[in-house]
């Protein structure tokens, strides 16, 4: 058994009414379990958190030599701007099956970044590298419906492609 709501929207702007319709497509998607939440803009000041290149670059190298999928997801988020990666695009870059479970995900980022801090690379309250995404208005267990990179790590790897480019002259691609 359905609701109907109905409601006069005559009088309503076309960026009221745009908006109305934008809203109940994203409920629909959230009941549907099918929820993205939207592309964050890269704000022109990010606060910043203590990520650093050397810190960066550390757990990187370390998340290299065996976890390949965690940076898939960290340089997907970078690249696409927004520092978000869906799950589904998890399992795209991981090649997983339907039935993997993503729990733990997460883990060897955040023992690489504790290692980084313990070096003194990163402060001990900096944000995390890999952020799962939960549903807040769901209690108790549920799967991660993606996962975040900091804006602040988003921001200062745009600022890294562009100092390497300007070194190689602008040719980099």
């Amino acid at each position: 058994m359905g609701t109907t709501i109905t409601t006069d929207v005559t009088d309503w702007s076309t960026q009221a009414r745009t908006e109305l319709l934008e809203l109940i497509d994203k409920l629909s998607a959230a009941v549907q379990g099918t929820y993205t939440p939207p592309a964050p803009v890269i704000p022109e000041e990010v606060e910043p958190s203590g990520w650093t290149q050397k810190a960066y670059l550390d757990v990187i190298t370390k998340l290299l030599r065996k976890h390949h999928v965690q940076v898939a997801v960290i340089f997907e988020a970078i690249k696409n701007g927004t520092g978000y990666v869906s799950r589904d695009q998890v399992y795209e870059l991981g090649h997983y099956e339907e039935s993997r479970s993503l729990k733990g995900f997460t883990r060897p980022v955040n023992r690489f970044t504790e290692e980084a801090q313990e070096k003194g690379l990163l402060p001990d309250d900096a944000e995390d590298l890999l952020l799962p995404d939960y549903d807040p208005a769901i209690k108790g267990f549920q799967r991660a419906r993606g996962f975040f990179v900091p804006m602040e790590v988003v921001k200062l790897a745009e600022e890294w492609k562009a100092l390497a480019e300007k070194e190689k002259g602008g040719k980099a691609s």
